[in-house]
């Protein structure tokens, strides 16, 4: 059975795809080199303006 050959648009989708799941196995294996985002279920509890523009500026200049 042969392959038929991949267009430019299915090599990068499979590129990022592989990069994904490198990405994600390492923080699955590292958790602790990878912010926590904290989760609040819908409707409860606020965060601060201000606490959440220092978070997001922590987490996207690391």
């Amino acid at each position: 059975m042969r392959r038929l050959p991949l267009s430019a648009y299915d090599e990068l989708r499979l590129q990022f795809l592989r990069e994904t799941e490198r990405t994600l196995a390492y923080a699955l294996a590292h958790p602790e080199e990878f912010p926590r985002i904290p989760a609040v279920e819908v409707g409860k509890g606020r965060f601060s303006r201000a606490f959440a523009e220092q978070f997001w500026a922590d987490v996207l200049t690391s």
